[in-house]
């Protein structure tokens, strides 16, 4: 049994009762709920069972771009954010959720490329609401630089940020999202990642601290093969990997990627992806932070296959031990019906699962994705997701990416 309560910027909170089956999953267009037909607003879902959220949010009628996150499982007095941007056309919106009954101070701290100074500015966020900063508009110095933050809240909050790009007359042309994290952390893990000519990924990493971070930077090839780099990221500062051109090992691959702190100064590291060609040409993007450890099951929520849109769904698998693993993947159906299927991943590489390939009985269908190591002694992976639409004859015009819930 789920209650999922909506907390609009302005008005008083909707709540809307749910019951999902067990080993399933259950879709809420939060356009139909009432109240909510044209709302800005944020989500607290509550259940008497174990369950995942993700959410995915698509824009205008045609559904030209998209993006997704997976919900956080507590609120935090600290955020952290490694992604953002302002300049060529791109729109950065910091989204505070205060769910408590009173209202709260949030300081946010700009981060930019080293050796710019931090830039540091305080909110109100009103009770049982959300807040939106709009970064570019927020101080001359942030209307055009590679910007992160640091967010203290005098009591505990959620934080998501969004990043827009609008160009040739089109509102939000592209467009990502995605969570906070609650902590820097020494060590990284990024499952997907794709660069070539269609691809141009992006790692970010963001130093919050007074010293320096230098930081080891492996990159995980199909094929088993790893770039290894070193990196410094400056005190106070954020810095920027575009992977495409960081070796020509990496120049057209499929990679996922694990970063690791070499002394003791922790960091927030996430990925972002644009698409296709270059910059002058992307119509979309997507980003997911890192995970801090490996897991032996993760869940995706938001799995589709077919429809409009002819979306097709990835699910993306980083093994970054030196142990052969044994995934299995089971297709978790509306209706409560199963689907499970085997995959061997290799030592030190990344693994792409082609959903609708894989599995024929999510045809036309809405899914989740429950993924096991399953040997003996279970390997630890990484596990993320990749959903694509096309519009208008436009293919992958619309994209979103989540980091998969651990579950253990």
């Amino acid at each position: 049994t789920v209650l999922l309560r909506f907390l609009p910027t302005n008005g008083a909170p909707v709540t809307h009762p749910l019951r999902v089956p067990p080993m399933s999953r259950q879709t809420v267009d939060v356009g139909t709920v009432p109240g909510l037909a044209t709302a800005e607003f944020s989500t607290v879902l509550e259940s008497d069972q174990l369950v995942v959220l993700d959410r995915l949010m698509s824009w205008d009628a045609a559904g030209y771009g998209s993006h997704a996150e997976t919900a956080m499982p507590s609120l935090s007095k600290e955020w952290y954010l490694a992604e953002g941007a302002t300049h060529s056309g791109l729109e950065l919106f910091y989204l505070l959720q205060n769910p408590a009954s009173t209202a709260t101070t949030a300081q946010v701290t700009f981060l930019r490329p080293a050796p710019l100074a931090p830039i540091v500015k305080s909110y109100t966020l009103e009770p049982q609401s959300r807040f939106t900063v709009w970064v570019d508009t927020v101080d001359a110095a942030l209307a055009s630089t590679d910007v992160s933050a640091q967010i203290s809240a005098s009591q505990p909050i959620a934080v998501e940020r969004a990043l827009y790009l609008s160009r040739g007359g089109q509102f939000f042309t592209a467009g990502h999202e995605s969570a906070g994290v609650t902590a820097p952390a020494l060590e990284w893990f990024l499952a997907e990642g794709a660069t070539g000519p269609y691809f141009d990924e992006f790692v970010l990493l963001a130093n919050p601290n007074a010293t320096p971070a230098n930081v080891r930077v492996t990159f995980l090839k199909p094929d088993g093969t790893a770039v290894v780099q070193a990196h410094t990221v400056a005190a106070k500062s954020r810095f920027s990997i575009w992977v495409d051109y960081a070796d020509p090992a990496l120049a057209d691959t499929a990679v996922s990627t694990t970063v690791n702190v070499t002394n003791n100064v922790p960091i927030v590291v996430e990925r972002a992806m644009w698409w296709p060609g270059d910059a002058t040409t992307w119509y979309e993007a997507h980003n997911s932070p890192g995970a801090t450890s490996t897991g032996t099951a993760w869940v995706v929520a938001a799995g589709e296959d077919g429809g409009a849109g002819d979306t097709e769904t990835y699910v993306l698998i980083a093994n970054p031990t030196k142990a052969t693993a044994t995934v299995r993947v089971t297709a978790m159906l509306d209706d409560g019906t199963t689907s499970a299927k085997a995959f061997t991943v290799n030592p030190r590489s990344r693994f792409n699962v082609q959903v609708r390939s894989e599995f024929p009985s999510v045809a036309g269908r809405h899914f989740s994705m429950l993924v096991e190591s399953v040997d003996l002694d279970p390997i630890g992976i990484v596990v993320e997701a990749a959903v694509y639409s096309d519009t208008n004859g436009v293919t992958w015009q619309a994209g979103a990416n989540t980091l998969a819930t651990r579950l253990r």
